[in-house]
This record gives structure tokens, sequence and C-alpha cells, in this order.
């Protein structure tokens, strides 16, 4: 839904349905806002059962959209604000990890889905309070 409220406002939303196409997104548009969802599949077409993790392997089978979020801090051009989405398909140990990373990684808001759109835009609005003086940028 929010593509559709937001490209009317002159806002030009991408979506990216995997870990290399929101790599190919970032590299190739200047991203000012990036919202990320924790639970994009790294690969395409890769579902969330590939998503899940135990404890003990949570570190080498990361979920794509924190992987997403660690090759955006190593860009030289990346979005000034990082909000997540996150849903709890993981277990607590899994879950509590993935936030404490991604807030490692200073995202500018952690949201829990669902997410409601009216809760989307306040974070939306703050974001072009804090990095852009209160309008979109151009």
């Amino acid at each position: 839904q929010l593509p559709q409220l937001l490209e009317p406002q002159g806002v030009r939303a991408i979506r990216a349905d995997s870990l290399p196409r929101a790599v190919e997104v970032l590299e190739a548009n200047p991203i000012h806002v990036a919202v990320v969802d924790l639970a994009l599949p790294a690969a395409p077409g890769s579902g969330s059962e590939a998503q899940q993790a135990s404890a003990t392997d949570h570190a080498e089978r990361l979920p794509g959209g924190l992987k997403l979020l660690q090759v955006m801090r190593r860009m030289q051009q990346r979005p000034p604000a990082v909000v997540v989405v996150r849903g709890r398909k993981f277990d607590t140990r899994v879950d509590d990890f993935v936030l404490a990373e991604a807030m490692r990684l200073n995202v500018f808001s952690v949201m829990d889905q669902p997410v409601a759109l009216e809760h989307m835009l306040c974070v939306l609005q703050r974001v072009m309070e804090r990095f852009y003086g209160g309008h979109w940028p151009t």
C-alpha cells in the first residue's frame, strides 16, 4: 500500500523481492529512505523456511534483510535513514539477535509486523523532519 500512497506525492518507491535485487536497486538509484523487511529472502524465490534458523547457526544463516543492512553499512552511497520491519518468524533467541544486530547497524526505527499504515507514515514523517528539513528530497 505504501508505494501507491506515496507515488502521487512525488515519492518514487522501488520494491525488491530478494537480497540480490535489493543490492542492485541500491547500487543503481539514490535511496533517501530504505524500508527493510528482515524477512527479505536472501535469494530469489526462497521462502520463509529458508529464513528460519536455530539459535546455534543463526550467525551463518542470517535473514536476507539483516544481510542487506550489513551490505548497506559498507556502501559509500548508503541511505541516510533505514526503517526495519520485523516479524516473529524466528525463535526468540534468533529474533533478539536480529534486533540487536539491526540496532548496532544504526537503523532509524524498528517496527513489528503487522505494521499499521498510519504508524509507517508517522515514522516517514519523522525521517523527513530529521534528515530533509520536513520536505521529501528531490
